[in-house]
């Protein structure tokens, strides 16, 4: 008689994958290469972006060649602006009939998609931005109001506020007597290049066990059965990207340090990290005991 071994681990069911397979070796061309930014740094200063898109792949857009270039500090020489701006400059006159199709297109409720509007400038070979702008003298759409320019101490805020969350930045704003909208102020910290995670008070689970010199499960498993303090973040992550991250507050893991500290290895720790998180946040009395 034999036995036959029994498993009792639940079975899991796959998650649909959400991304394609990674292909080794194969480059994704959201991000630019060394050679594209070569491209640009040699072409930029001498021709502008016409220039640097005459070397590059056709995937890559005027503007995406302006915030590489912007990045690396260059600039172009005057009077390499692309077709539109000469466009723009030229003088154009209405044409017979033209006003009344306008009106006409933006009265049937046309004109809520841009590829429509870009089907209608087509039909009557006239630039995307030139029907726009007479839409607006006919007070067919709403002209559109620009922000006011970013003041000194605005961009001074700008790295103090908590940019993981955009809501509570605006209402830090308000209260400074500023008024930027959630959306204002992320676009400005992107262009301003400013991580929305080095503003973030709390710690990952990840960020966590690399301090203590653990891995992630164990981390995990701290949080959950030890009682260690830390809460989901409030995001849209699925499961199949690994389900929301945890928040641990600095205060809520030196605490549990000094309670399980026979739990710690010292030898496997970030010493210097160690050492601010657990001495900047003592209180006076534990600091410095009698």
């Amino acid at each position: 008689m034999s036995l036959t071994p029994v498993s009792f681990a639940r079975p899991t069911i796959p998650e649909p994958r959400l991304s394609k397979p990674y292909v080794p070796g194969k480059h994704s061309s959201r991000f630019w290469t060394d050679a594209e930014r070569e491209i640009i740094r040699e072409h930029f200063p001498k021709g502008g972006c016409a220039a640097c898109l005459a070397h590059l792949g056709s995937h890559r857009t005027p503007s995406g060649v302006y915030q590489v270039a912007h990045k690396m500090g260059l600039s172009a020489p005057a009077g390499t602006g692309s077709d539109k701006s000469t466009v723009r400059s030229a003088k154009i006159d209405v044409p017979a009939g033209f006003d009344d199709a306008l009106r006409a297109f933006y009265q049937n409720g046309d004109g809520k998609k841009r590829g429509e509007c870009n089907a209608f400038a087509d039909k009557w070979q006239l630039p995307r931005w030139w029907v726009t702008k007479r839409a607006t003298a006919l007070c067919l759409v709403m002209p559109h109001k620009k922000e006011p320019q970013w003041t000194a101490a605005e961009l001074a805020l700008m790295s103090k506020v908590p940019l993981h969350n955009p809501e509570r930045c605006a209402e830090i704003f308000r209260e400074h007597g500023f008024k930027r909208s959630p959306t204002s102020i992320i676009v400005k910290a992107k262009r301003l290049s400013l991580s929305r995670r080095a503003t973030r008070e709390e710690l990952s689970a990840t960020q966590a066990a690399k301090l203590l010199g653990i891995d992630g499960k164990t981390m995990t498993r701290w949080i959950i059965e030890w009682g260690l303090p830390a809460t989901k973040r409030v995001d849209k992550r699925l499961p199949q990207q690994g389900g929301s991250s945890w928040d641990i507050k600095p205060a809520d893991l030196r605490r549990f340090i000094i309670d399980h500290l026979e739990h710690i290895d010292l030898r496997k720790v970030e010493k210097f990290a160690f050492v601010a998180l657990v001495a900047d946040e003592l209180p006076t009395d534990e600091r410095n005991p009698k």
